[in-house]
């Protein structure tokens, strides 16, 4: 589980491998005489009202075309863009609009294998709320956790296999996209502020940002990973690995004595780590146990103890999350989730403690032949017992149009993650159409 997040600059990059897996799309499609073509266009908008300054937070449409054409012998391109315009300007202060790309990808059957070539998402883990195996794709943090994840993870450019081997099933993914974590930044709605999060140097030293340093080697710097899963005995289990770059920038130090006083100069700089985890899952009539473990070489933790000549701690970390599911209540899940994670270090002055415990409630529940949902989650840190509160009633009034009203709370003290929302509570309307 990932809470220490970092601030930094993050874009779409689209490098070498990136324009070349676009132009293997381009060329399949191009060579295909006939093809059955399938789309479908979203439309949703969503108004938020702040409850604390009683302003329109955002009045934001979104939309999503998608199409899928069939290109014969068990291949299939998908393509998926996205247009926001929030005219409230708040979300982003620097752009009301903006457009995308979100996917656009292959798929085809080579053998028994299965073969995903293009930009996309990879979702692994099998948490709620926050992730603790789900980081193959970067995230965008410009409304915190408030967007759907399918919504908020930056797709990339990858190619990704899944072999089937005896009862077991291979994925094996090649990562050259140097896409990484984007966050609000300035004026924008959601920036981060927490000392858990953002060094604060002690009063008396200027702080100067030094440009930033990516990973620029296509093949040197790409990310790679596998996970094996199987089904034995009842259980749902994977077991993964990840090589890759950190989506969280590590702030590096360096402090200086100039004429006018001590200035710390703070260089962005993206490091590598190993992700080595597993996931389990087994249900017991009415009652589903699942949870996922992850342990990461090389994390790097912000400090603001000056003797340390660098501003950083070199650490490991081991996080898990535990989840019980139970529909023992005719369309009802209730659902509650434990996440720890544990620093091997704890050093004086890291930002956060080596150890972090959150803890998860989800309670939904159906009606009118599951076309009136109820939702509400509530996600707590008992460390510094902050946390937030979302209630969310939706209605589909026919197959295309769904309509929601909800409700987003946070609270507790505002030097933790969710405290330093406190004053972001909101009130929810939303309409989604589908043609």
């Amino acid at each position: 589980m990932t809470t220490c997040l970092q601030s930094g600059r993050c874009g779409v990059v689209y490098n070498k491998p990136s324009r070349a897996l676009l132009s293997v799309c381009i060329a399949l499609v191009s060579t295909t005489a006939t093809a059955a073509i399938d789309s479908v266009i979203s439309i949703d908008n969503e108004w938020a009202y702040s409850t604390t300054e009683k302003k329109t937070h955002k009045f934001e449409t979104t939309i999503q075309p998608e199409i899928e054409i069939d290109l014969g012998r068990d291949t299939q391109l998908t393509a998926i863009g996205r247009i926001r315009n929030d005219t409230k300007n708040n979300i982003d202060a620097n752009k009301s609009t903006d457009s995308e790309l979100r996917e656009l990808y292959i798929e085809t059957t080579i053998g028994r294998s299965f073969l995903t070539l293009g930009k996309q998402q990879i979702v692994w883990g099998e948490s709620d709320g926050l992730k603790v195996l789900d980081v193959v794709n970067p995230q965008e943090w410009r409304e915190f956790i408030l967007d759907d994840f399918d919504e908020s993870r930056i797709p990339l450019w990858t190619v990704n296999a899944e072999v089937p081997i005896n009862d077991f099933t291979l994925q094996l993914l090649w990562i050259p996209d140097q896409t990484y974590h984007k966050f609000a930044e300035g004026n924008d709605l959601y920036t981060f502020t927490s000392p858990q999060l953002i060094p604060h140097p002690p009063p008396g030293i200027a702080v100067v940002m030094a440009a930033e340093e990516r990973p620029n080697n296509t093949f040197q710097d790409a990310d790679w990973g596998a996970r094996l899963s199987t089904f034995w005995n009842g259980w749902d289990l994977t077991f993964n690995y990840l090589y890759h770059f950190d989506d969280n920038p590590v702030l590096y130090r360096q402090l200086s004595l100039t004429p006018s006083g001590p200035v710390a100069t703070i260089t962005p700089r993206y490091e590598r780590s190993h992700l080595i985890g597993t996931t389990f899952s087994n249900a017991f009539g009415s009652l589903t146990l699942r949870g996922e473990v992850g342990y990461s070489l090389d994390r790097y933790i912000s400090t603001n103890a000056i003797s340390d000549n660098d501003g950083v701690i070199k650490t490991n970390e081991l996080a898990y999350v535990i989840g019980l599911d139970w529909f023992g209540f005719s369309d009802t899940l209730l659902s509650a989730q434990i996440f720890q994670s544990y620093l091997s270090n704890n050093d004086a002055g890291m930002l956060r403690d080596n150890r972090e415990t959150t803890t998860t409630f989800l309670a939904r529940r159906n009606f009118i032949n599951e076309t009136l949902t109820t939702e509400l989650l509530w996600i707590h840190n008992t460390d510094l017992n902050d946390g937030i509160a979302r209630l969310k009633v939706s209605y589909q009034i026919c197959d295309e149009i769904t309509a929601g009203v909800g409700a987003d709370i946070f609270y507790g003290n505002q030097l933790g993650l969710f405290g330093q929302f406190k004053d972001r509570d909101q009130l929810i309307t939303s309409i989604e159409v589908h043609f």
